[in-house]
């Protein structure tokens, strides 16, 4: 992870501001519990520990005065069932709706009023409704409230392991005491449903960044434990249970304990910190606690586990991890490390509240607080998700920016190499053409100048063979200008430059040309060399009429077939000598189609001779 280090005033800005948010909290809460005014409050009442569905008489001795709050696990006669009663006199309109505020009740409640229900906190059977996180509050209809005494009566009723209590009651109009009883909703079960609702969102979004970026490890372990905080806090949003007590009690605790185990990984990767073996020992522990909780009996034993070995061990836990966070901070002064402790500040001092009140060290009446770190929690990690966002899109138009200069610095140095490619290639070029000019020279033009250049050498120049080996060179030589024109595959522009050079000699012989040419598709590979081989073919197929076949008229054909293309020489002469010795005419002829990779045929017509240079349209063979 990138190290981001953090001013010392910016620091202390931080904490402040965190201090002060978390004053705030504390300000607000104690406003939203705040009791009511001009209303009548109910601070001594009679008890009586007693059970069923009727209470004890008046006269029963059972009966004993207490003040208000009420905690049964400090009584020195445990119980699981209650009443309590007080008597009021009144002076009610009739048409003014009044009502019965109870901030605090564990488990159910039961309200009666003069005999009649007046509200119920829902069901007594085992297991018991569970509202002691959760307000209540009882219309009392119009016309039940006498204008004398009144008598109010109260059933209590809690579960194994979670001792009684009833808070202050207050008793007045609905208009007045109907907004605090909202306000305290709102706080104790409102909240908790939103946040809650939000850890699942949350935990699905995150679960669906882990899944498809399987190394961002702590997304993973941070689905898992916002998972786990939201179902802990079904604790405190369900009232009727849907399965046995033991087995709530238990997923309430597990989820306790295994969502600082998690907590505690999570950090491990958050600040990079490796400790395989600390980590497996502490997943063992939390494991074996695991199974000794739900193996023991919903009794006492189980109780003292839990909230004595349990919680106890969960909470060093979360000190454990406050300072190593702290420690890493400390070292590195790593913004993201000091948004960690000040989302874990709230989460460790209402864990070591929940702790002191669960083992009794501190009052009830406010109740756990733990679920209120749960915003704090998500805004945390929201925050830093984000940075790591913002973080990473910079540094990827960072990245972008030098990957476009490297691009365009390697673009103008491909250009430059492509040039100096092309280049070298033009010069290869230009150097094979000309040698395969001077090689042509040599082979034809130089060979005709050198049998010139020999008959002179004699006493008698024969004038006419004389005039005959120029003119073959000649010939030659314009055969090999014209292979030099630029065709791109027309073999048409190459029939018609020989036609323009051959048909003044037939005419001078006496020889008819009859041309019948077509279009043809154009030939890959029609390159100089093979069209001068091409042309010095049809020359000697042509220059062999002139000399040997006593014809009238010569005809030129096209035609393409089996992806190629061919031209044909026919003549109506005398046709082929099979006694004759064949030259060095016809050698050549097949030499050159080897050379130009073309079919050649030579055969008799019936009358003449047909020759025909057949060229592949698919061909690959050098220019």
């Amino acid at each position: 992870m990138e190290t981001r280090r953090f001013p010392f005033k910016s620091t202390l800005l931080v904490l402040l501001i965190t201090a002060a948010a978390i004053a705030a909290t504390i300000s607000y809460y104690r406003y939203a519990l705040a009791p009511p005014d001009d209303v009548i409050v109910i601070k001594e009442v009679r008890f009586h520990p007693a059970g069923g569905e009727i209470p004890p008489a008046e006269d029963d001795p059972g009966w004993i005065g207490i003040p208000l709050p009420h905690d049964w696990s400090s009584s020195s006669r445990p119980t699981l069932e209650g009443w309590y009663a007080f008597e009021l006199p009144l002076n009610v309109p009739p048409n003014r709706l009044w009502a019965m505020y109870l901030p605090r009740v564990t488990s159910n409640v039961r309200a009666f009023l003069n005999n009649e229900a007046i509200g119920s906190g829902g069901r007594f059977e085992t297991p018991v409704a569970r509202n002691w996180s959760r307000p209540l509050y009882f219309s009392i209809p119009n016309g039940v409230l006498h204008n004398e005494i009144n008598t109010f009566t109260l059933r209590v009723k809690t579960d194994t392991g979670s001792p009684g209590y009833l808070g202050i009651i207050y008793l007045g109009p609905d208009e007045l005491l109907r907004p605090i009883f909202e306000r305290a909703h709102r706080l104790r079960i409102g909240i908790v449903e939103n946040t809650t609702v939000a850890l699942l969102l949350v935990s699905a979004l995150i679960l669906g960044l882990w899944i498809t970026r399987p190394r961002d490890t702590l997304h993973g372990w941070f689905a898992a434990m916002s998972l786990t905080w939201a179902t802990h806090n079904l604790n405190l949003l369900v009232v009727e249970i849907p399965f046995s007590l033991k087995m709530w009690e238990s997923l309430r605790y597990l989820t306790v304990g295994w969502f600082t185990v998690l907590l505690n990984t999570a950090m491990h990767r958050f600040i990079g910190y490796q400790n395989r073996r600390l980590e497996l020992h502490i997943y063992g522990v939390a494991l074996a606690g695991s199974l000794i909780l739900l193996i023991l009996p919903l009794d006492g034993g189980f109780f003292f586990f839990t909230k004595v070995i349990w919680t106890s061990a969960a909470l060093l836990l979360g000190l454990y991890t406050a300072l190593r966070v702290s420690l890493a901070w400390w070292r590195s002064w790593n913004v993201e490390y000091l948004i960690g402790i000040c989302t874990g500040v709230p989460i460790l001092i209402s864990g070591m509240h929940d702790w002191l009140r669960l083992n009794g060290f501190v009052a009830r009446e406010h109740g756990h607080l733990i679920q209120y770190s749960a915003p704090v929690l998500l805004l945390g990690f929201s925050v830093i998700l984000l940075m790591r966002y913002v973080r990473a899109l910079n540094h990827s138009e960072n990245l972008i920016g030098s990957m476009e200069a490297q691009i365009e610095k390697k673009r103008r140095q491909l250009e430059a190499n492509f040039r100096k490619v092309q280049k070298l290639e033009h010069e290869r070029l230009l150097a094979d053409e000309r040698e395969r000019i001077m090689r042509d020279m040599h082979d034809g033009v130089g060979g005709h100048l050198v049998s010139a250049l020999a008959m002179t050498e004699g006493d008698l120049i024969k004038t006419r063979e004389f005039k005959e080996v120029l003119g073959n060179a000649l010939m030659d030589l314009r055969l090999m200008i014209d292979s030099l024109g630029q065709t791109e595959g027309d073999l048409l522009h190459v029939l018609g430059a020989l036609r323009a050079r051959l048909q003044p000699v037939l005419e001078q012989s006496g020889i008819e040309m009859n041309w019948q040419v077509h279009d043809l598709p154009a030939i890959p590979n029609l390159g100089p060399g093979r069209i001068l081989q091409i042309m010095r073919i049809l020359q000697e197929a042509i220059t062999n009429v002139l000399k040997h076949a006593q014809a009238r008229t010569l005809t030129v054909t096209t035609g393409s077939a089996d992806n190629a293309v061919f031209v044909e020489i026919r003549d109506d002469g005398r046709g082929l000598d099979p006694n004759a010795t064949q030259g060095h005419g016809l050698g050549n002829m097949r030499y050159r189609a080897r050379e130009a990779g073309v079919g050649l045929q030579i055969e008799e017509a019936g009358p003449g001779t047909r020759v025909r240079v057949t060229i592949p349209l698919d061909d690959h063979h050098p220019q």
